[in-house]
């Protein structure tokens, strides 16, 4: 089985390289990589509200702190969100006066509530927003000069700064975003991992930012023979309309790193965006059903399928994608289409009532309306 880098796909608006997916990408990784405990599926715990009121709690000697880290790393690694973030609200309260331990409890409390926000099932979609706006906040204090003060016992991490960095994205604060990336850079230079989220915030920001260029030839500078380095390269070409040299670029990405989904998901992009869907399309179908079921690659492989000609099997695509993230909006989104263009309008319906109640369910309707007014006015296809 290929390998997808650093974990997983993410699981909102999915898209080659798109800023949003490798911010999600990455902000998993940086979630799941340090945990005591292994895994990081989905939260089947079944507590009701994402928060509670949290009294102040009385202030911690560093052992019970340290404790409480632990904890919280605990639970994330065993899926037990709640518990995570329960803990994670009474350490901050606890910290709150103490500069030399503040900053971290503020760190630790950004990725419990962005665990629970992301893993776990039982919450409302406003819970979850609420939740993830909340992760960004503590991610921020964590590494803000404030919390450094004289009296804070170490300054913040590059994987922290990165993290507030993400985060910001991640809930579209764009302009905080490149800030928090502008201060880990500073802090870090030479950082690939900073490096390419950074450039890639910028690409969805302005495709024309001079900035984007610089961050790509530092990230060929220090990973010349990386295969990121050649796929951000591939995606500012396609956003800048140069097909032509996204193609060469995306070419040698897979050349470097065949193992790789994300280098597969690029060049399909490269190749639809030459007029060569259906060598998209043949690309794509190679992986294996489980891959080809994830998020990102289903999209790909479902847009080339009909820019092939071929509606049925790609709402077949998305089907499988579904079947794989059922809770996944954008995807139940893009299905709804998919079955739409291929003539079930029973089931584009049923994809749609679903939709609904998913989180991020809202946003994807109304991104998705436009098109499904036009196809719904078009005349039927003999």
């Amino acid at each position: 089985m290929r390998r997808a880098t650093p974990h997983s796909f993410p699981t909102s608006q999915p898209c080659a390289l798109k800023c949003g997916a490798c911010a999600q990408l990455l902000l998993r990784a940086f979630l799941c990589a340090p945990l005591l405990s292994s895994g990081c599926s989905e939260d089947r715990t079944t507590a009701g509200a994402a928060t509670e009121t949290v009294t102040t709690a009385p202030a911690l000697d560093r052992t019970a702190f340290d404790d409480a880290v632990r904890a919280i790393e605990t639970y994330i690694g065993a899926n037990r969100t709640r518990e995570a973030e329960i803990v994670a609200r009474k350490l901050v309260t606890s910290v709150a006066d103490d500069p030399s331990i503040a900053p971290t409890a503020h760190e630790y409390a950004a990725r419990a509530y962005f665990a629970r926000a992301e893993l776990a099932d039982d919450l409302a979609p406003d819970a979850r927003t609420a939740l993830l706006r909340e992760a960004a906040t503590e991610a921020k204090r964590a590494v803000e000069p404030v919390a450094h003060a004289a009296g804070a016992a170490t300054q913040p991490s590059i994987d922290a700064r990165r993290f507030a960095a993400m985060l910001a994205d991640r809930i579209g604060d764009r302009d905080d975003a490149q800030r928090l990336y502008d201060a880990a850079l500073a802090a870090a230079p030479e950082d690939t991992a900073t490096i390419l989220p950074a450039a890639l915030s910028a690409l969805a920001r302005d495709p024309k930012d001079p900035r984007i260029d610089d961050l790509a030839a530092r990230h060929e500078r220090i990973a010349p023979d990386a295969a990121w380095s050649s796929a951000l390269r591939a995606e500012i070409a396609l956003a800048r309309g140069d097909h032509t040299a996204a193609l060469v670029a995306a070419e040698r990405a897979l050349a470097l790193d065949r193992d790789l989904l994300e280098m597969r998901l690029v060049l399909a992009k490269a190749l639809r965006a030459n007029g060569r869907a259906r060598d998209a399309a043949r690309l794509l179908s190679a992986l294996a059903p489980d891959e080809r079921a994830k998020a990102a690659i289903a999209q790909q492989f479902a847009l080339a399928l009909a820019e092939s000609g071929e509606p049925a099997l790609a709402a077949a695509a998305w089907d499988a994608a579904i079947r794989a993230q059922p809770s996944d909006a954008y995807v139940r989104a893009e299905a709804a289409l998919a079955f739409l263009r291929a003539g079930d309008e029973a089931r584009a319906a049923s994809e749609l009532e679903a939709l609904g109640a998913l989180f991020g369910g809202a946003a994807q309707r109304a991104r998705i309306d436009p098109a499904l007014r036009e196809l719904r006015a078009a005349p039927p296809s003999n």
